[in-house]
């Protein structure tokens, strides 16, 4: 497995394909598995780099506390340690999108283009859309042993339809946390505590002079689609807005064939510019 000792840690990434760097930074207990889609599809045209996050998959797990700034500076030693000096289009989904953010603020010349994907404003702006009462305490307390974690976290991430039709993501996950594990629950913690501290980044979003796409599921209640709009409102005129109807958080699982396009068609307008 493929591990680079990066900021003090191991962290565990992924690479595929050849071309223009293309990054995926995957949210709160994500792995590289979270991408396969977008990782299967992209790697013909683009160099695919995706990784586990400290605290996640097969990284190092040390303990608390974690911070944005401190898994951003993950991230710029990962990018060096690959060698990787060019620009590249960076991609995060929901923890991640907070990550990727105070990244393009503290390495702006790193970043080619910027998605963001099921995210919001950090957790410490006035600004965010926070979930229902209800979907916190879920997300707080999700049970009590790993298969009621899975089962209440899921039914959060994924759209109802979603589930209905494809029961099997259960023991697609189940065979994957046998073989890597389960997230422990400092680390959980400590990467909800690193989102809910982070600095508010929203008065340097106007200052993103690369372009943004902001995706977004119309039916996610982690981060609720408001937070999309206020993403845009605060990047202005280069950020581009596409929302998918009838789709949760992990739109980019849900929704992988109109996700890939989407991003597809981002990159290649990027290309001409």
């Amino acid at each position: 497995m493929p591990t680079l000792q990066v900021n003090g840690i191991e962290l565990y990434y992924e690479e595929h394909g050849a071309g223009a760097p293309l990054v995926l930074v995957p949210g709160l207990g994500g792995t590289v598995e979270s991408w396969h889609a977008q990782i299967r599809h992209f790697q013909r045209r683009y160099r695919v780099i995706a990784l586990d996050n400290r605290g996640s998959g097969r990284s190092s797990k040390p303990p608390g506390p974690y911070t944005m700034d401190q898994m951003a500076a993950d991230l710029a030693g990962l990018l060096d340690a690959l060698d990787i000096t060019e620009p590249v289009c960076l991609v995060g989904a929901s923890m991640g999108g907070v990550l990727v953010q105070c990244f393009t603020h503290h390495y702006p010349e790193r970043v080619g283009q910027l998605v963001l994907v099921s995210t919001g404003v950090s957790g410490g702006d006035p600004r965010i859309t926070f979930p229902s009462m209800a979907v916190l305490q879920k997300l707080m307390f999700p049970g009590f042993t790993a298969q009621q974690r899975m089962r209440t976290l899921f039914g959060l991430y994924f759209h109802p339809q979603y589930l209905q039709a494809h029961p099997e993501v259960f023991d697609d996950a189940a065979r994957l946390y046998a073989r890597i594990g389960v997230q422990p629950e400092h680390a959980t913690k400590a990467q909800l505590k690193a989102v809910q501290d982070t600095r508010p980044y929203y008065k340097w979003l106007a200052r993103i002079t690369v372009p943004v796409l902001v995706m977004h599921g119309e039916d996610d209640v982690v981060w609720p689609v408001k937070n999309a709009h206020t993403l845009v409102k605060g990047v202005g005129a280069n950020a581009e807005l596409a929302l998918f109807p009838q789709a949760g958080h992990v739109l980019f699982q849900e929704k992988a064939v109109e996700f890939n396009a989407c991003l597809e068609q981002f990159l290649a307008r990027c290309e001409r510019c």
